[in-house]
Formats: C-alpha cells, sequence, structure tokens
C-alpha cells in the first residue's frame, strides 16, 4: 500500500477495503470507547458489513483513506510490520452542484487516542478537499459528548452551525450532534494564520 499523503504524525494510504481492513475496523470499534461516539449509535456490526459499506460509499463518490502510524522499535514484537493501521478517514456524500463534502473520520485504536493524530489528518483530508476537489464547502457531524473530537475539529477551523438535538440513541441514553461546517475562504484564512504564527501548519 503506497502512501498518498503523509504528515509528522500518520500517514494516509488508500482504504483497499480487504477482509484485514475492515476485521481490525470491525475488532477495534467494537471492542473499546470508540462505539458510543459512532453516529449510527451502539449497534453491533460485522466486519464484512462495514466492507460492503466502504464499497457502496465509494461507488456514490466517496473518496477514503487508511491512517497509519509508524511503529517504533519498543511497540514491536516478532515479526510485526513497521507500521500500524489506526483508522479510517475520508469525504462522503458529495453534492457536485455545490461542491459539498461531508468529512468522517475514526479513529478506532483506543491506545491511539488523544495523541494528535485524529487532528492531523482532518487538516490533511480537509486540505485535500479544497485544494484537489476544489470544495466550497466541507461539513461533519459529532456527538455533542465527544469532547476530543469537538476540540480537534475546532482546532483546525471548523465552525458550529448547530446542534441537532437528541438526534441520536447510544448505550441508552439520547444525545445531540453537533452540526459543524468550514467554506473555502475560511480555509485559506486559517491557512494564512498558520503560516504566519509559530504555529505553522499541522502536516509536513
Amino acid at each position: 500500500m503506497s502512501t498518498f499523503m503523509r504528515g509528522k504524525k500518520c500517514e494516509l494510504r488508500i482504504l483497499e477495503e480487504s477482509d484485514e481492513e475492515a476485521r481490525a475496523w470491525t475488532n477495534g470499534v467494537m471492542g473499546n470507547i470508540t462505539l458510543q461516539h459512532l453516529l449510527t449509535g451502539s449497534i453491533p456490526m460485522r466486519w464484512i458489513e462495514v466492507q460492503d459499506y466502504w464499497r457502496d460509499k465509494r461507488k456514490k463518490g466517496a473518496v477514503h483513506w487508511g491512517i497509519w502510524i509508524a511503529r517504533n522499535e519498543e511497540e514491536r514484537g516478532y515479526m510485526e510490520p513497521a507500521s500500524k493501521f489506526v483508522g479510517v478517514t475520508g469525504l462522503y456524500d458529495p453534492y457536485e452542484v455545490y461542491r459539498s463534502y461531508e468529512f468522517r473520520i475514526i479513529i478506532f485504536a483506543g491506545e491511539e487516542l488523544g495523541k494528535g493524530i485524529g487532528q492531523e489528518a482532518t487538516w490533511m483530508v480537509t486540505d485535500y478537499a479544497f485544494r484537489r476537489l476544489n470544495s466550497h464547502r466541507v461539513w461533519l457531524g459529532v456527538n455533542e459528548e465527544n469532547a476530543g473530537a469537538v476540540k480537534c475539529y475546532e482546532n483546525v477551523g471548523y465552525k458550529l452551525e448547530g446542534v441537532l438535538r437528541d438526534a441520536i440513541y447510544c448505550y441508552g441514553k439520547y444525545s445531540g450532534v453537533k452540526r459543524y461546517a468550514i467554506l473555502r475562504h475560511e480555509w485559506e484564512e486559517e491557512c494564512r494564520r498558520r503560516e504566519l504564527s509559530s504555529m505553522g501548519p499541522l502536516y509536513a
């Protein structure tokens, strides 16, 4: 699998929709805290259904990637690969008339949450949407209780547009869904701000 985009913390590779990828995604999501933040709610899934879902979305115009990180020597066991598949991200449900995409991301490897991987991947995919796909608007939905994801999106420059109250039912209770979006001129302003600050871009 070749690298499509590379950052400082992770790299994005074309999602091959393979059995191995689907099994890793399903086992990761079903086995840790990630499940409670899915907008589909706490619904058990089988890997073959995940695989079919990816293929269906791609046929409808989605572009998506696997998120990979490098393993250091301490993390690598006997015959372990040098890189690790930790998540999936992409642009979905294109609306060509309005040049709009929905952004999605999930880090299913619970041990990798909170390390800035999701923020870097969000930046790279959003940048791709505007620079390569000529998008005008990129939007997303997030469980309002997912504080880490909310902070990530706001740090990248997404603006809150509203809250869908009690929109999902997960783990025995209803939760709202926050809707965020970023427009082309806002993205360009965010890029200029980062170039002028000591913070710099989020990826190389």
